[in-house]
């Protein structure tokens, strides 16, 4: 079986690592899945997104164990270089499908690559993606069929 690509919001690793979450459960099972049948594509401001979240929330033992499981789960060359050149290209987005920059990132990475895109932002992420129709899967985690 072909794996396919998956980028996931930060706040699905967030929701899923805290475990008392609304959807933790969810995110959980998802982070479960993706090992057999997907292969994960991240902006590389994933980490500050996680990990810092986590100090913040949680505490740095927390987030120093997010930043060891993302450095086992991503590959480095399914990472994406937040860089001058990434952002340009990615801030036209936030324009034409109503996003906060940081999505657009997310956003970018997806369809760049043809991921599938989960997030637990449904209101202000994935029903902006998907009014605007495009060439890619866009799942709230709570309708991702992991």
């Amino acid at each position: 079986m072909k794996r396919r690509l998956l980028t996931l919001d930060a706040n699905v690793f967030v929701a899923a690592l805290k475990s008392d979450e609304k959807y933790s459960d969810h995110c959980a099972e998802i982070l479960r899945s993706f090992p057999k049948s997907f292969v994960l594509t991240e902006p590389s401001v994933i980490y500050q997104e996680v990990c810092g979240t986590l100090a913040r929330r949680v505490g740095l033992d927390i987030a120093k164990k997010a930043e060891r499981f993302l450095d086992l789960v991503l590959s480095p060359e399914l990472i994406f270089d937040c860089d001058r050149t990434f952002c340009k290209s990615a801030y036209l987005l936030c324009n034409k499908y109503n996003l906060y920059s940081v999505d657009a990132l997310y956003l970018k990475v997806a369809l760049s690559t043809g991921a599938v895109l989960v997030s637990l932002d449904y209101e202000d992420f994935v029903e902006r993606v998907r009014r605007r129709k495009p060439p890619i899967e866009v799942y709230h985690v709570s309708e991702f069929p992991y």
